[in-house]
C-alpha cells in the first residue's frame, strides 16, 4: 500500500512538471521568445503611448492653429461687428473652404451662423480645446480689432477624431505585429543557436549510447569550435574515454597475467608433483614386493629422495606463490626502520656457504634506514645476489653498493660477468620468465620467480626495480626506495 501510494506521488510530481517531454533545445527557445516577448510588449506599449499622446497633442495644436487663423482671418475682413455678420458670402466662402466644419457665434445676439451642409459642432463651449460626438473641437474668441482686444465673437472648428483613431490604430497595429514578430523570429533564432549549442550534446549521448550499447570506449569526438563551456565538456569526455580504454587495456593486460600466471603455476607445480607421485608409485611398488634386497632398499631411498626433492622445489614455489599473491593484494606488515646496509651484509654472510666461487663485495659504509619490512627487503637482497651467483661463471666479483641518492635508498648489485642481453631487459622481471646466459650454472633449478619477487617487494614499499649493465660489462640490479625520514632514521 505504501508503495503504491508512493508511486502515485511520483506520477503527479512527474505530470506537474512543464513541459515534460519538450526537447531541451525547444525549451531554451521556448524562454528565450518569452522573455523577448515581454521586452517587447514593454517596449512597445511605452512606444505606442508615448506616440498616441504626440499624435493627440498634434492634433488638437493643429486643430487649435486652425481656428485661431479663422479667427484672425474674420477679424481681419471685418466678416463679424458686434450688431451682425458682414459679407455673407465671404464669410460662408471662408467657413465652408476648411477641411472639416466650423461656424461662428455673435456675442451681442448670440446668432450662430454655419455654412450649409456641413456637421454641427453643437452648443459653443469656452476657449479652447473640447470633444462632441466624435469630433475635436477648437474655439477662439474674435476680437473687434488687434488693437481692441474687445471679444465680439466665438469661432469653432472641429474635424472628426476617426482619421486620429485610426492613425493610432495602425500604429498599436503595428506595435503588435512587430512584437510578434520579432517573438517569433526570437523563436526561431533561439531554436536554430539552441540547436547549434545542443549539436555537441547530442553528440555526446550518441557516443555515450553506442559506449553502453557495445561497451566499447574506443570512441573519440570531434572538438567543436571555440572554448566554451560544451568544448571543455566534450575535452572531458574525450579523456574520460581516454582514460577508459587505457584502463580497459590494463584491466585486459591484467587479466591476460593472471591466466598466464595461473597456466605457468600449474605448470611449474604439475613437474613436482608428477616426479613425487611416480617416485611414491615406484616406492610403494618396491615396498609390496616380496623379497627385496639391499639393491631395492638403495631404490627406495633415491625414490625417497627425490621426492623430497620435489617437495622442497614445491615447497618454495608455493611460498613464493604467496609472496608475489600478498604483495598484488597489497597484503603488508606495518612498516619499520630498516637499515639496508645491515640487510646486504646479512644476505652476503647467509649466502657465504654457496658463493665460495665468487666474490662477494660490500660497500656500504653507511646507515641507508628505509621504512618498511626486514624480512622482505632481506628477500630483496638475497634474490639479487642469488641471481648473480647463479648466472656468472667462476671467480665472478659481486659488488653490492647501498646508499643514499637525496630522498631515495638505493642498493645495486652489479658483477663482471657475461651481462644480460638488452633484448632480455623487458622481461627480466616477468614471472616464470627464465633467461640462459653463457655464465649460467644452474639450468632449470629456479622457478622464474625470483626476479618477480624482486620487483614486487620493490614496488610495495613504493619504489622501483631496474636492469641495466654494469661498468665492468657485466649486469646491473638497481633497487631504489623512498629514504625513511628524519625520525625514522634517528630510531
Amino acid at each position: 500500500m505504501a508503495r503504491a501510494e508512493t508511486s502515485l506521488l511520483n506520477r503527479m510530481r512527474r505530470s506537474r512538471k512543464w513541459p515534460p517531454h519538450w526537447p531541451i533545445q525547444w525549451k531554451l527557445a521556448a524562454v528565450s521568445s518569452s522573455i523577448t516577448f515581454v521586452i517587447l510588449v514593454a517596449f512597445g506599449l511605452a512606444v505606442g503611448q508615448i506616440t498616441t499622446n504626440q499624435l493627440r497633442e498634434n492634433y488638437a495644436a493643429d486643430t487649435e492653429a486652425k481656428v485661431n487663423e479663422l479667427a484672425a482671418e474674420i477679424r481681419d475682413r471685418d466678416l463679424i461687428t458686434p450688431a451682425y455678420f458682414g459679407d455673407e458670402a465671404m464669410l460662408n466662402n471662408l467657413l465652408a473652404s476648411v477641411n472639416g466644419s466650423a461656424d461662428i457665434t455673435s456675442l451681442a445676439n448670440g446668432i450662430r451662423y454655419r455654412p450649409p451642409n456641413t456637421h454641427d459642432l453643437g452648443a459653443p463651449t469656452s476657449p479652447g480645446i473640447s470633444t462632441s460626438e466624435g469630433w475635436q473641437v477648437a474655439t477662439a474668441v474674435v476680437t473687434q480689432s488687434p488693437t481692441e482686444p474687445y471679444a465680439i465673437g466665438l469661432v469653432r472648428y472641429g474635424r472628426p477624431m476617426d482619421r486620429l483613431d485610426a492613425s493610432i490604430g495602425r500604429i498599436w497595429i503595428s506595435i503588435l505585429a512587430g512584437t510578434l514578430g520579432a517573438t517569433l523570429l526570437a523563436a526561431m533564432g533561439g531554436v536554430i543557436l539552441s540547436r547549434r549549442a545542443m549539436r555537441p550534446i547530442s553528440s555526446l549521448t550518441s557516443a555515450a549510447g553506442q559506449i553502453a550499447r557495445t561497451r566499447d570506449p574506443e570512441v573519440t569526438l570531434a572538438e567543436p569550435e571555440g572554448d566554451d563551456e560544451v568544448a571543455e565538456l566534450t575535452r572531458t569526455f574525450n579523456d574520460m574515454l581516454h582514460e577508459l580504454s587505457i584502463a580497459r587495456e590494463e584491466r585486459e593486460q591484467s587479466l591476460e597475467r593472471q591466466r598466464e600466471f595461473v597456466a605457468d603455476a600449474s605448470h611449474e607445480l604439475r613437474t613436482p608433483l608428477t616426479s613425487v607421485l611416480a617416485n611414491l608409485e615406484l616406492l610403494d611398488d618396491s615396498l609390496r614386493r616380496p623379497g627385496s634386497g639391499n639393491g631395492d632398499r638403495e631404490f627406495q631411498i633415491d625414490s625417497v629422495k627425490s621426492a623430497l626433492r620435489s617437495s622442497e622445489r614445491m615447497t618454495r614455489l608455493v611460498a613464493d606463490l604467496q609472496l608475489l599473491a600478498k604483495a598484488d593484494a597489497g597484503h603488508t606488515r606495518d612498516p619499520a626502520p630498516c637499515d639496508l646496509s645491515e640487510i646486504a651484509g646479512n644476505v652476503a654472510s647467509e649466502l657465504d656457504p654457496i658463493s665460495d666461487e665468487h666474490e662477494v663485495v660490500i660497500d656500504a659504509p653507511d646507515p641507508v634506514v628505509v621504512s618498511g619490512n626486514a624480512d622482505e627487503l632481506h628477500r630483496v637482497i638475497l634474490n639479487l645476489i642469488d641471481n648473480a651467483i647463479r648466472h656468472t661463471p667462476p671467480g665472478s666479483t659481486i659488488t653490492v653498493t647501498s646508499r643514499l641518492d637525496g630522498d631515495m635508498a638505493e642498493v645495486r648489485v652489479e658483477d663482471d660477468g657475461p651481462g644480460i642481453p638488452e633484448e632480455m631487459w623487458p622481461t627480466i622481471f616477468d614471472r616464470f620468465v627464465r633467461h640462459h646466459g653463457p655464465g649460467d650454472r644452474a639450468k632449470g633449478k629456479g622457478t622464474g620467480l625470483g626476479l618477480s619477487i624482486v620487483r614486487v617487494i620493490s614496488r610495495s614499499h613504493g619504489g622501483t626495480a631496474t636492469v641495466g649493465k654494469s661498468g665492468a660489462g657485466g649486469a646491473a640490479f638497481v633497487v631504489r626506495i623512498p629514504a625513511a625520514r628524519a625520525e625514522f632514521a634517528v630510531a
